[in-house]
């Protein structure tokens, strides 16, 4: 390391670096972020990271990763959530994230109850949303990607991102046994009944009907 490149990095007070959830392929094009409370803005290096310079780090307030035009959802993150030196966070996908051939997951939407009741189809906004797996010794896993519900519709996108080392159960049909796992504040979380997704498809629009949950509906959620 030159005497330059070590000047440098004791300049640095933190960089960030931004991953695709569902690829985990760096993420440094059409998506802005904002240490709110610093002075300095971030300088994008060779590597993709963005970095800033050293300052007063108590003045950070809040750290904001807005995606803009990007499929991805919107990250607000406290200083207590930041780690120094490097920082990487994971961008989950919105619902109109257009999965690459390959991917196994869902498009849903989720509603406080169903259409027959007299509540209606009102969605449920900014809820978390994961899947969970059946594994071949019935244990099930965690499908490591949170999502949003959109705050508008309730819609989302969920997608499992599975290992080689991952030992999926599958059924006659060659189908994988998943359930939706749902986070809300102020709630318990809760779950589907188990659902069939074939690998390497995403179930739900445009090639078939939207997947409704209702909140009312699901269970509470335990260990799952």
């Amino acid at each position: 390391m030159t005497p330059l490149e070590v000047a440098y990095r004791r300049r640095v007070l933190f960089a960030l670096e931004l991953l695709d959830a569902v690829t985990l392929e760096r993420v440094d094009q059409g998506v802005s972020v904002v240490a709110e409370g610093l002075q300095g803005k971030p300088v994008r290096n060779s590597s993709g990271l963005f970095v800033w310079l050293d300052e007063d780090y108590s003045r950070l307030k809040r750290l904001v990763i807005d995606p803009g035009l990007r499929p991805y959802e919107r990250v607000d993150r406290t200083p207590a959530q930041i780690e120094r030196p490097l920082t990487r966070v994971e961008l989950a996908p919105r619902v109109d994230y257009p999965f690459a051939t390959g991917a196994t997951g869902l498009r849903g939407t989720l509603v406080e109850s169903p259409p027959s009741t007299n509540r209606g189809t009102k969605p449920v906004a900014s809820a978390d949303v994961r899947l969970w797996w059946l594994d071949e010794d019935g244990v099930w896993r965690d499908g490591r990607i949170a999502v949003r519900t959109d705050a508008r519709s309730g819609d989302f996108a969920s997608v499992l991102r599975l290992t080689a080392a991952d030992q999926p159960a599958f059924d006659d049909t060659g189908q994988m046994t998943v359930r939706v796992r749902v986070s809300r504040t102020g709630a318990s979380d809760r779950r589907s009944g188990e659902l069939k997704l074939l690998p390497g498809r995403i179930k739900g629009p445009p090639s078939a009907e939207l997947i409704q949950l209702a909140w009312n509906q699901l269970q509470p959620a335990g260990l799952i």
